[in-house]
């Protein structure tokens, strides 16, 4: 069987073969809303054991699929977030509308942020040494380094 997205409906559709066309086509057995998570009472009605199981995990990889879809869009957007809040932080009349539980959850969230990344393998890197003093008389760093 095959599963196929369209519009806003999942489509089940057996394959068939047809002795008087000499091919196999294929025929839509059950459909059921796109947005549906588990395999609703018509649909396995209308299909075999095995087609139900495949419909099963079919189902359960794509809600996987967007699950890590979903973590991985949040991941790449992290930088982004902070640096904003960085910057609303600079705002008097925000900073004095944050109540003292919200700053305690940003710090805790941080904080988990940071053990997060310990443990995935990257550590806290270590700061970058401040380029070598310039040069007095010209205000530019020397030639030699």
């Amino acid at each position: 069987m095959q599963i196929r997205e369209k519009g806003k409906k999942i489509l089940c559709i057996r394959t068939e073969y047809k002795p008087d066309l000499k091919r196999t086509i294929g025929v839509t057995v059950a459909s059921q809303e796109i947005g549906l998570s588990t395999v609703s009472e018509e649909v396995r009605q209308q299909l075999t054991k095995e087609e139900v199981d495949q419909l099963e995990k079919w189902l359960s990889n794509r809600t996987e699929n967007r699950s890590v879809d979903s973590l991985k869009s949040a991941l790449s957007i992290v930088d982004y977030t902070v640096c904003r809040a960085t910057k609303a932080l600079s705002v008097e009349s925000l900073v004095s509308g944050l109540s003292t539980e919200d700053a305690d959850k940003i710090w805790s969230s941080l904080a988990d942020l940071q053990k997060a990344l310990k443990k995935a393998g990257f550590p806290k890197p270590k700061p970058v040494p401040k380029e070598a003093a310039q040069d007095d008389k010209t205000g530019q760093l020397p030639l030699d380094k």
